[in-house]
């Protein structure tokens, strides 16, 4: 994940779209055979095709509705202060 220094948010450095292409400057050759069958291999890993963000957001969600709202504030209670406030911080856009 990076900071958007304008914006304070972060975003998913990792996240790769079968739109984006590379960009080639005057020195670089273009993409070879072998590099467009990796960035396809990459597309299908979900390394790079699932939000970060996203997925801690939908498994935290999902343990709240598993656990109830008490349960879970239960189980928030146990875990260290710092990760809370990292947690806090990462998921703030949500």
């Amino acid at each position: 994940m990076t900071e958007d220094p304008e914006t304070g948010t972060y975003k998913d450095c990792m996240l790769m779209s079968h739109l984006e292409e590379p960009k080639v400057t005057e020195d670089e050759e273009p993409p070879t055979e072998q590099d467009k069958r990796k960035k396809m291999l990459a597309l299908k890993d979900p390394v790079h095709t699932v939000s970060l963000q996203q997925f801690v957001y939908e498994k935290l969600k999902a343990q709240q509705e598993l656990l109830g709202e008490q349960g879970f504030q239960s189980l928030m209670e146990t875990v260290d202060t710092e990760v809370v406030t990292q947690l806090q911080e990462f998921l703030q856009g949500f």
